[in-house]
């Protein structure tokens, strides 16, 4: 069985958004933590490259997802984290809407995106699935 990947800039700097993300309510839950390390897993990631990330974060350039794919995937691993405790806090979602900019999605579409993306979270859907979604929706 082959061993972790190693992390690429691009996933340092997703995984650095996603604990900025389960900070903004002032303090990381322990399941935004789990969720954390699990989409790391998920990702074929070492937790020890995470806990660099964590904890080295100014070795982290910026990055932005050029494909839509690649958008769909990294919106949903944030919301995913949002949502690990159950709600999305105002502060949150304003976040998440920093990010939906970012990516280049309309303003106009973006709390409908969230919504949906929300809602696949509440119901346990994968990110392979939502990804599905999408791209067969669009």
């Amino acid at each position: 069985m082959p061993g972790p990947n190693p992390i690429t800039d691009q996933q340092k700097r997703h995984f650095l958004n996603l604990y900025h993300l389960a900070l903004t309510d002032m303090g990381v839950d322990v399941k935004e933590l789990e969720l954390l390390y699990r989409i790391g897993v998920e990702k074929g990631l070492a937790p020890e490259e995470i806990d660099r990330v964590i904890v080295r974060p100014d070795e982290v350039g910026v990055h932005v997802p050029e494909s839509v794919s690649d958008k769909v995937e990294y919106l949903y691993d944030l919301v995913r984290m949002a949502w690990a405790d159950g709600r999305i806090t105002k502060e949150e979602e304003n976040l998440l809407t920093q990010f939906c900019i970012r990516f280049g999605f309309l303003e106009e579409n973006i709390p409908g995106v969230i919504r949906f993306f929300a809602e696949q979270c509440g119901q346990g859907v994968s990110p392979a699935d939502v990804k599905q979604i999408v791209e067969h929706n669009s």
